[in-house]
């Protein structure tokens, strides 16, 4: 995905997609670009009327070469709990950096 077609969808996004918190379109300054690969992409978008957070995952589907249609997904984005914290911050103590050795390990 270049970067002509993210900012069609980042047009898209802030025509068609509001917060499902408080029904208000997203701005700029609140969508941020996680991750692309081929005609996938994964958005964080936070809501600055009402605080809220999304995560959106849209797919370009092509047809005969051309693009199509957009599929987009958007999932409330979940609380981290000091738990969760905690968890992460006991992992990354035992952690030594070996990558390989973790996932082979599952």
């Amino acid at each position: 995905m270049n970067f002509a077609e993210l900012k069609e969808i980042i047009k898209y996004l802030k025509k068609t997609v509001t917060c499902n918190t408080c029904n208000k379109k997203f701005v700029n300054e609140g969508i941020r670009v996680l991750s692309t690969i081929g005609g996938e992409a994964l958005f964080h978008i936070h809501c600055h009327h009402c605080h809220n957070e999304v995560i959106v995952h849209i797919t370009i589907f092509e047809q005969t070469g051309e693009k199509s249609s957009i599929n987009i997904e958007t999932r409330k984005a979940g609380n981290i709990s000091e738990n969760d914290i905690l968890d992460i911050k006991n992992f990354l103590k035992q952690f030594n950096g070996d990558f390989k050795q973790l996932f082979t390990e599952y």
